[in-house]
């Protein structure tokens, strides 16, 4: 059985039970389901059985949702966009996609001058009973395909199957250490543009689980907060930099019926994580790790109270889910024995055909490797350096394009990082390479907070590290930028830092 047949059956099973709640206000899988037949008549009276990829304005609200599920009952694809994002990036992911139609349920859409659009607030406001059977469709159809920003300046597109996304959930679903049920209170913190997402709200909708979702306008670690405290929530997914921000409210916090909390979308530092699991004393917690490339998740650590795996006070991302293959490899994709340091390359189901219309870029990410049982199967570069220890677990080492040149060594900007903080232990911080007036790398430290004396730090590091890792300059920030999916946005911020220097 498909995840579609599942996410029916879980409709009609749960159709009493609370499936989202937006803003506070709850809707019931009754209202899920009759807001998913509505726009699918208009899908079927209105869009040509051909047109396979259509747009939706990643909006927070019922009618988004639903959006998702009724393109996929049609055996179609969704192309989210970001409303806060320029209209002009928009409208090029768009037309990259060939999309002549577009979801938008805000009361005026931007883009009805260029684009069909279709809003189900308009139409079909009463159905004659039907049900949520599901279309035929071809596996390898595509189910939803996310832009990411090109090292060229143009998005690239990363088309995700229904197989990819079947395998995955199917893995979720077979791990008895992960069992989401119909009682379960879900956060869902991610923008719909952000592929975190589906690990958030489809194994909660799958088991009839409720989705907590947190608007895109709000300060997103304090209505966490809140949501925890005033729903009780007992399922956790979040993107690492939310625990820095939750740090003064430890002492406040104690949620004992927290039952899964799960990072993913960064780095997750092992010496907050201690102190944010007795917020959670009886809670499981998981880092996930993966590329969008191979459909979210590729791989998971369990945190455990002690003697846990890291590298550079970075937790382990674990091993590799059931039916992906993972490899370190160096420059020339020759495969590297344990705890030697390399690029971690993906294989399996859950793998991309590759980027939208782009050859180019499809030549340079994939390559084919033979394994040792004889097989010869596709792997991915991920651009993450990481190497895999001797019980087999991956250790993340940095992004392969953060590792930077200092006066001709080559530097790895986390284990900076690393000696930094063992000092600064409250603060959240970052380190960067920033070309200086000369045309030449030096690195800075930014530090989010009021100013303070580094003294002790600087000399702390000249006994940790060579003068060349040492930062040549150090800013404060009130607050470092982050993007819509909470990530470090750290072109932003040499912008900023630039701006200080000028």
């Amino acid at each position: 059985m498909n995840f579609l047949d599942k996410l029916q059956n879980s409709f009609l099973k749960n159709s009493a039970k609370n499936a989202i709640c937006i803003n506070n206000t709850f809707f019931t899988y009754t209202d899920l389901s009759n807001c998913v037949l509505r726009i699918r008549k208009i899908i079927q009276s209105q869009i040509h059985s051909e047109e396979k990829l259509i747009g939706l304005v990643a909006n927070d609200d019922l009618e988004t949702y639903a959006t998702i599920f009724a393109l996929w009952l049609e055996s179609k694809a969704y192309i989210p966009i970001n409303p806060t994002a320029p209209i002009k990036r928009n409208t090029e992911v768009l037309d990259l996609t060939g999309s002549k139609s577009v979801f938008d349920s805000a009361k005026e859409s931007p883009y009805s001058s260029g684009f069909k659009v279709y809003n189900v607030l308009t139409h079909y406001k009463k159905l004659e009973h039907h049900t949520l059977s599901v279309t035929e469709y071809n596996k390898t159809d595509i189910a939803y395909i996310l832009f990411t920003s090109g090292s060229t300046g143009k998005p690239k597109g990363i088309p995700i199957s229904f197989e990819n996304l079947n395998a995955l959930l199917l893995t979720f679903e077979n791990d008895e250490a992960y069992t989401i049920n119909n009682t379960d209170r879900c956060l869902q913190m991610y923008d719909l543009t952000f592929d975190a997402s589906l690990t958030a709200f489809m194994p909660a909708f799958l088991a009839g689980a409720c989705s907590y979702t947190v608007p895109p306008d709000s300060m997103k670690y304090f209505h966490i907060y809140k949501l925890m405290q005033t729903y009780d929530l007992t399922v956790l997914k979040m993107v690492p930099s939310i625990i820095y921000y939750l740090r003064p409210y430890f002492p406040e916090i104690n949620q004992p019926n927290v039952r899964y909390c799960v990072f993913g979308g960064g780095k997750l530092f092992e010496d907050v994580l201690k102190e944010w699991s007795a917020c959670i004393p009886n809670s499981t917690i998981y880092n996930h790790y993966g590329p969008t490339e191979c459909t979210v998740c590729s791989s998971y650590y369990t945190f455990k109270k002690h003697g846990n795996k890291s590298y550079n006070g970075v937790l382990s991302i674990g091993k590799p889910l059931n039916g992906i293959d993972a490899v370190i490899v160096n420059d020339n994709n020759d495969l590297l024995d344990n705890n030697k340091i390399g690029e971690l390359c993906l294989a399996g189901k859950q793998l991309t055909k590759g980027y939208w219309n782009n050859e180019k870029l499809n030549d340079t990410s994939f390559f084919n490797m033979k394994l040792d049982d004889g097989e010869v199967k596709r792997f991915y570069k991920t651009g993450d350096v990481c190497f895999r220890d001797t019980d087999g677990n991956l250790m993340y080492v940095e992004r392969k394009d953060f590792q930077v040149k200092i006066r001709g060594f080559r530097v790895e900007l986390g284990e900076i990082e690393h000696h930094i903080k063992y000092i600064i232990t409250k603060n959240n911080l970052t380190v960067l390479d920033i070309n200086n007036s000369t045309g030449n790398n030096e690195i800075a430290l930014i530090i989010e907070g009021k100013p303070f004396d580094t003294t002790p730090l600087f000399n702390y590091l000249q006994t940790k590290l060579p003068n060349y890792m040492i930062p040549t300059q150090t800013h404060f920030l009130s607050l470092l930028p982050h993007n819509v999916n909470g990530k470090l946005d750290r072109e932003h911020l040499r912008k900023l830092i630039r701006k200080k220097q000028t």
